[in-house]
């Protein structure tokens, strides 16, 4: 796709709001065809009605492949300059082929400004126009509510911003629309190119309000299309409007004045006016809320609490704003600034009626009573605290109360009470930290404050480190824990439960003489808690005293997508002593990507990625231990790497972006690591072509055989695989 440039020098600076159009019934209206084989061609009769402008693709043949060149048409200087005015209006066409059939996939319309920032319209199903002579009409909105506008030109692209289509609307140089369909020789044809801004609404409805039984208006006004309709609509549910008609109370229901009657209490609710015109969106007003005014007695609900305090009282039968409170059943002043549905009394310490009425600015009804009620507060219970050492449960307990008022709590005001404790004692769950619970009283109507009662929780000791000791022959051998302080240590035989061993509180501790390996404990105790105890072992006379773990030597491997890894781990396991036991090989942690790892019998590591899409580098953990169950752990690194992957654009302008022919991952598998890949221009001729392509030390530049700098433009590729694997061809833009 090609578009021009055009320098512009602005004077005065102007938006010209109408509507733009190319009928083609004298001529080609300025429109060009640049990729058309040959130029734009013009048709006198034939069209939709009268003429229509047409455009055959290039055909380029490779052997027995033919590549069809997609053509578009480009819009003349009228729809040029700056038409951000035209945001939210509507590009129309029709288009017709001379046959029709299987769609291709390519931008229906691109847009571009003269800073060269280009946008693609790609809507969800590409057009497929009729054949002759039927033709059919697209439409395109210049908006960015649908997300159809992409700024690459692809159909999974970025959709663009408002901010990026307005910009390119304020300075527009190019517009162009497409005119090949199918990957066929197909003629395709273009007609009643209209480009109109969109409906301007300069008057919107505004609210009213009403007494029952007034006559009142909503008006609008709009302009910028010289076919202008109105239709009124209501929402008859939450952001579901519905036509209104000329029936009941309404009139001039599909003009620019909406009146309505509202004899009976008809008409409240929100409306607005969806405003037509020709080849553009319909534009809506803003809502404007019609409130008619009744003079109805409120409902009211009276409220109650428990103590001193404010009471929310409520009333229904009105609108917000209506409502007027008193104290007094008659006469009297409202309380100020009180005018909603719901009142909050000042604090009370009794019970104690209001009044309530509905105002609607003319008219006041009758006052309704609704009670505010004062209930006595039970009194908060007293509380006994408990403490334990290290995670476990803790039994609190309370008093005041009679067996099922008590309500237990996690926190001191609102939440839900514990379900099931409603007696004297609770028993918190294990608890790992000191945490503050709450109860409170509840006589059946009210409850008492909450009263805090905590389950301390000590914190037990860290568990010292160990290091145990070693003799090939028996004998004593010293111990050491680290981790406290002397006079903290506790030395046990046992793992738990037993009597410490007396007298030994410090950080070493030598044993008697042991003629076998022997497992001792050790914790620390801080005078208030114990912590648990960690195991040292005596070792005595083990064989392999001097044994030594065996060796994995790390290695990395590459494997396309759904291919599958072998590595012999014999090759990479050694042993300095050598008595590695093979039968000990494991896999630590299978790999992230949800692969299977597994050991065969003569102790392969096979990685299976096939039926899966992953892509990139994971790692797997394996052990092994020798005959003495001295072990080691490897990490071994995966790369898992997808099919060949085409960059079709090359721009080798130094900036080191895009400036070779990039082919990826094509030197990194079996079956296309030997490759030729050849570049012919438009008209079929080789310029260029290299063997066992490589992206580092075989690729291309952009430059011809001999060296020369190619000119920018189009270009075709073809890579061939003497593996047997299919010959890919596509075309390559070199920009410069």
């Amino acid at each position: 796709m090609r578009y021009l440039l055009l320098p512009v020098f602005f004077l005065v600076s102007y938006v010209i709001q109408a509507q733009i159009s190319s009928t083609f019934n004298i001529n080609t209206d300025g429109w060009t065809a640049p990729d058309a084989n040959p130029a734009i061609a013009y048709s006198a009769a034939g069209g939709n009605p009268g003429g229509y402008v047409s455009g055959n693709p290039f055909i380029i043949v490779f052997g027995a492949t033919t590549l069809y060149v997609p053509f578009y048409f480009v819009a003349p200087t009228l729809y040029y300059g700056n038409r951000s005015a035209y945001y939210n209006g509507t590009l129309r066409y029709d288009v017709q082929q001379s046959t029709t059939g299987g769609p291709n996939q390519y931008a229906e319309v691109s847009i571009a400004n003269n800073l060269g920032i280009v946008l693609y319209y790609y809507p969800p199903v590409s057009n497929q126009p009729p054949a002759a002579p039927s033709w059919a009409t697209y439409s395109v909105v210049l908006n960015n509510a649908l997300g159809y506008w992409k700024t690459t030109n692809n159909p999974a692209g970025v959709a663009a911003t408002e901010v990026q289509l307005q910009s390119v609307l304020a300075d527009l140089a190019n517009l162009s629309i497409r005119g090949l369909y199918r990957d066929a020789n197909v003629n395709g044809r273009l007609d009643n190119v209209r480009f109109t801004p969109p409906i301007i609404i300069n008057t919107q409805p505004t609210n009213a309000t009403v007494c029952s039984g007034a006559i009142t208006t909503l008006t609008t006004a709009a302009s910028g299309n010289p076919t202008i309709t109105y239709q009124w609509e209501i929402e008859t549910s939450p952001s579901v409007w519905t036509n209104v008609t000329n029936t009941g109370g309404y009139s001039g229901a599909t003009t620019a004045t909406l009146t309505i009657n509202t004899t009976g209490n008809f008409g409240a609710g929100n409306y607005r006016c969806r405003i037509s015109g020709i080849n553009v969106v319909d534009a809506l007003t803003n809502s404007a809320t019609l409130t008619v005014n009744f003079t109805a007695a409120p409902t009211t609900t009276g409220a109650s609490r428990c103590g001193t305090g404010t009471v929310a009282l409520s009333a229904a039968g009105g609108a917000a704003g209506q409502y007027r409170w008193y104290t007094v059943p008659t006469g009297g002043t409202a309380i100020a600034g009180q005018t909603n549905n719901t009142y909050t009394t000042p604090s009370l310490s009794s019970t104690t009626t209001y009044h309530v009425a509905i105002n609607n600015g003319t008219c006041e009804s009758t006052r309704t009573a609704v009670t505010a009620t004062i209930n006595t507060i039970p009194s908060a219970p007293t509380t006994t605290s408990a403490a334990r050492c290290g995670t476990g449960s803790v039994s609190l307990s309370a008093a005041g109360g009679a067996a099922g008022q008590y309500r237990w709590y996690t926190v001191a005001s609102g939440g839900t009470a514990i379900a099931g404790q409603t007696n004297n004692t609770y028993t918190t769950p294990s608890i790992s930290t000191t945490t503050t619970y709450h109860v409170a009283i509840n006589n059946g109507t009210c409850e008492s404050t909450r009263t805090p009662v905590t389950a301390t929780v000590n914190s037990l000791p860290t568990a010292p480190t160990t290091t145990g000791a070693e003799s090939c022959l028996p004998g004593s051998v010293t111990l050491n824990a680290t981790g406290g302080t002397n006079g903290q240590y506790r030395w046990y035989t046992v793992a738990s439960g037993g009597t410490a061993l007396a007298g030994e509180t410090n950080n070493a501790f030598t044993t008697p003489v042991l003629s076998v390996t022997t497992t001792y404990y050790v914790a620390i105790n801080n005078g208030t808690c114990e912590s648990t105890r960690t195991p040292v072992v005596a070792t005595i006379a083990t064989p392999g005293c001097d044994n030594e773990p065996p060796i994995i030597e790390p290695v990395t491997s590459v494997t396309p997508i759904g291919g599958i890894i072998t590595i012999n781990m014999v090759d990479l396991i050694s042993d300095p002593n050598d008595n590695v036991d093979f039968s000990t090989l494991t896999i630590i942690s299978q790999p992230t990507s949800g692969a299977t790892a597994t050991i065969d019998g003569n102790f392969n590591l096979i990685i299976n990625y096939q039926g899966m899409a992953f892509t990139g580098t994971e790692n797997i953990t394996l052990q092994v231990c020798d005959v003495f169950a001295a072990c080691t752990q490897q990490v071994l690194s995966l790369e898992v790497v997808g099919d060949i992957n085409v960059f079709t654009a090359i721009s080798p302008n130094g900036d080191t972006r895009n400036d070779i022919f990039l082919i990826e991952h094509i030197e990194k598998f079996n079956d296309t690591r030997e490759n030729r890949v050849s570049i012919y221009n438009r008209w079929g001729d080789l310029v260029w072509d290299g063997r066992n392509y490589d992206n580092t030390s075989v690729f291309f530049t952009g430059k011809s055989n001999n060296g020369s700098d190619l000119p920018a433009g189009t270009y075709f590729y073809k890579i061939e695989f003497p593996s047997g694997r299919p010959m890919q061809v596509g075309y390559l833009s070199l920009k410069r």
